[in-house]
């Protein structure tokens, strides 16, 4: 039997910016556990634009809410598990207009 999927959807028309910040910056926002995922020794932050389509929850499709637009910021984080690195995204700031 196979776990249920909490969200499916499409993302298109993606547009991605990464800034450097300095990593001070963040160490507020890391959750236990885990630590800063930098890029060629470089800490980034992501400003991430889609739109979402085609939008379900536990399978079911909410209706007014199965097709808009994201904006979020986020940063990256890793923590230690059996056989490697564990990769993740923390959101600091989510907006669905």
């Amino acid at each position: 039997m196979t776990e249920p999927v909490f969200l499916t959807a499409e993302w298109r028309w993606l547009v991605m910016l990464n800034f450097e910040v300095d990593p001070k910056l963040l160490q507020p926002l890391i959750p236990a556990g885990t630590e800063l995922d930098n890029w060629q020794d470089r800490t980034l932050i992501s400003v991430v634009g889609f739109r979402f389509l085609k939008t379900r929850l536990c399978g079911w499709a909410i209706p007014g809410h199965q097709n808009f637009d994201e904006v979020n910021l986020r940063f990256y984080v890793r923590r230690r598990a059996a056989g490697g690195w564990r990769r993740g995204v923390v959101f600091i700031k989510e907006i669905a207009p």
